[in-house]
């Protein structure tokens, strides 16, 4: 036996070389194409055949010279050998017939980036033991032998790119002559895995989470349940003319998980709604995919169809065994539990009229004279002197009260966002495209600065005033100033942008408005999708005390727990990370521009005449323009980038809209700064027109 494969393997050889150039260069190169050739056409079993399959795949792929020296790609000499060569040609396709006829495929078509959802570090440890140890799939499963064939990016891109000419050459090489029975068996496999892919989305459709958040109705009246009949309906009678009716139900299963991402808004969010939601939606597109290549007949069709479905399945193949794929799937569910749902806060951040322009104005105006009351008493707490824990949860107890008073007086803090922000710019990115995506977000971004500038502004008038007039007062009383000149000459250098971290602390400062926002529209989410608030309304104490008190602490916690839960989070923060600092010998501190002004105010109203003390002023003021800027930007910038990455905008894409909105403010910068007659104008006229810019709270 040994003795006919050698005699069998050089025929091979000397059939390649006939038809190659006989080039000392690319030699070796045939040398090895003959051994795999042999190997797979005489291979004892299906393992080995696919192991040789895997390695005359590498040599049609590898950067080494093409046998052929005349410019073509070792895939395409690879071709034109099994063209011109019948005896290779029939050995080749005899093997690949028998690797039709073992290999089952519906796992991999019906399972490949549709798992159920595992804890993470559950599924993480599989994962890493898939890597270390052996595949425990069985050998005739397609997965196993696609994720080896097509191992990398890299590999599955060159394979969907290929020309359609070339693509088809390969099928038809692929396709044993007069055998076409080899590929029923994958045919059938195919539509099982379409068949199957129908019953998930079934049975996800109508799991109790979804069906507590879709349209009321029967079971059968579900588009989930009736696009699993129509699947059947469509694989029994095998032909077009179904294919109508199902794309339907197909269409309608997309309108009612629309209608589910509204209804989000009033019953909560968990990121497993949200992978559940996100699997519906692949296994719908492989199931269009699989419709178009199991009953579309037009070849060309077919053949963009065959490579979308490869693409799709490969890549999903290949993220189901990667660690970062995982982290990345639950960072990207974390950033939609995170925007799907707008905060309420009940504050008014963004102005879209002229009256709410003036509105912010006036809600600044008193936070900034509630700010005098805040920074005095944290400077009195500084020069305290107190143990570390002790003083970090007086200055957070500090901020804590003065934030939730500002939210009962329905005053604004500079930059103070809440979750409402991500969240309506995740509604513009996910409804628009292209250019219209990019004007909006523009626009968007452009209300936002000139909103917080105005609340800036509002801020440092009335604090920077209100602060003079406390130490005026404070002197009239007492007969010496708030500060002593010590501590007013510390305020100043700690405040000076040139010697102190005053740049960082407001980096900072914005990551931990960020946070705040962020524990605010979690908490309200949660409480939400866990019905709080009924909770509350419902419990037995209301039979002691009133059936309609319970209902009124109700809708007041419903309507002020964001704004709490951000006000609590955000002034603790601000109390325990400059002493969080200290604890780890890390120089932290915070710096938001309001209460930066207020104190700055203080000292300099202590110093008196000599308020301008040597010019650092002037540097602790442009430390201030500089904190606002680095509070708002980067805080919103988060907030936009989590909002981008939870919908899958490419990094292109968000270079390209930054780009946009750089040159928007090159071409008209006033109206990124002040609102013109111009701006009302155009947000008046889209108002009434569509209603395209909605508002950004509840009025």
């Amino acid at each position: 036996m040994s003795h006919v494969e050698t005699q069998e393997a050089r025929q091979i050889r000397e059939s390649i070389l006939q038809f190659y150039p006989r080039q000392a260069s690319t030699r070796r190169s045939v040398e090895s194409l003959a051994s795999s050739l042999n190997k797979f056409i005489y291979a004892a079993d299906l393992p080995t055949r696919l192991s040789a399959f895997v390695e005359i795949r590498e040599w049609t792929v590898t950067n080494e010279p093409s046998p052929v020296g005349d410019g073509r790609t070792r895939l395409e000499a690879f071709l034109s050998l099994m063209e011109a060569r019948s005896e290779l040609r029939t050995g080749f396709q005899s093997g690949v017939r028998e690797i039709l006829i073992q290999i089952r495929s519906v796992e991999l078509f019906a399972e490949a980036g549709l798992h159920p959802r595992e804890r993470l570090w559950s599924e993480a440890t599989r994962r890493v033991i898939e890597k270390v140890l052996p595949s425990a799939r069985e050998d005739n499963d397609l997965s196993k032998f696609a994720f080896h064939l097509y191992p990398t990016q890299e590999a599955i891109t060159r394979l969907v790119t290929l020309p359609d000419d070339t693509f088809e050459r390969m099928v038809h090489l692929l396709t044993p002559v007069d055998e076409m029975s080899a590929w029923v068996r994958q045919r059938k496999d195919l539509t099982q895995a379409f068949s199957l892919l129908a019953v998930h989305v079934a049975g996800i459709g109508l799991s109790p989470g979804l069906r507590s958040r879709s349209r009321e109705g029967a079971i059968e009246e579900s588009p989930f349940y009736q696009l699993q009949q129509s699947t059947a309906e469509l694989v029994r009678r095998d032909g077009a003319a179904c294919l109508e009716p199902w794309q339907m139900h197909v269409q309608r299963c997309r309108e009612e998980m629309a209608y589910v991402h509204r209804r989000m808004e009033e019953t909560g969010v968990s990121t497993g709604l949200i992978f559940d939601m996100g699997t519906i939606e692949r296994a719908i597109t492989r199931m269009e995919t699989i419709a178009q290549v199991l009953f579309i007949a037009q070849s060309d069709q077919r053949v963009r169809a065959i490579k979308r479905l490869l693409d799709d399945v490969m890549n999903a193949l290949r993220d189901d065994m990667s660690l970062r794929a995982l982290f990345r799937e639950n960072a990207a569910l974390l950033a939609r539990k995170v925007v799907e749902r707008t905060g309420k806060t009940g504050e008014h951040y963004i102005a879209d009229t002229r009256r709410e322009y003036f509105g912010i104005w006036k809600a600044s105006l008193g936070g900034g004279l509630l700010t005098v009351l805040t920074a005095a008493v944290k400077l009195r707490i500084l020069e305290a002197h107190l143990p570390p824990f002790v003083d970090a949860m007086a200055a957070g107890t500090n901020y804590a009260v003065s934030f939730i008073v500002l939210q009962h007086f329905h005053f604004a803090l500079a930059t103070k966002q809440p979750s409402v922000t991500a969240a309506t710019f995740a509604g513009i990115v996910r409804t628009t495209q292209g250019q219209a995506r990019l004007e909006k977000l523009t626009e968007f971004i452009s209300r936002i600065t000139r909103s917080q500038l105005a609340s800036a502004l509002g801020n440092l008038l009335a604090v920077c005033l209100g602060c003079i007039g406390l130490v005026e007062l404070w002197t009239l009383v007492f007969d010496r100033p708030y500060l002593a000149s010590p501590n007013a000459i510390y305020v100043y250098r700690s405040l000076d942008f040139r010697v102190s971290g005053t740049a960082i602390y407001a980096a900072l400062t914005g990551v931990i408005l960020w946070v705040s926002a962020l524990a605010g529209g979690w908490f309200e989410n949660f409480a939400t999708f866990n019905r709080v608030p009924e909770a509350i309304a419902e419990h037995p104490i209301g039979r002691k005390i009133g059936r309609a008190r319970m209902k009124r602490l109700a809708d007041k916690v419903q309507a002020n727990l964001s704004g709490w839960t951000t006000s609590i989070v955000l002034g603790y923060l601000f109390g325990f990370v400059p002493a969080l600092g200290k604890f780890f010998g890390i120089p932290l501190d915070i710096r938001h521009v309001t209460l930066t002004a207020g104190t700055l105010s203080l000292a300099a109203a202590s110093f008196g005449k000599d308020w301008f003390y040597r010019g650092w002023f002037i540097y602790t003021a442009v430390g201030i323009a500089l904190t606002f800027a680095l509070n708002l930007g980067v805080s919103f910038s988060i907030a936009a980038t989590v909002a981008m990455k939870a919908y899958g905008v490419p990094r292109h894409d968000r270079l390209q809209l930054i780009r946009h909105v750089a040159a928007s403010f090159l071409r008209s910068p006033a109206s990124f700064l002040i609102p013109t007659p111009k701006v009302w104008n155009k947000v008046g006229t889209q108002d009434r027109a569509n209603g395209d810019i909605q508002k950004d709270h509840p009025a």
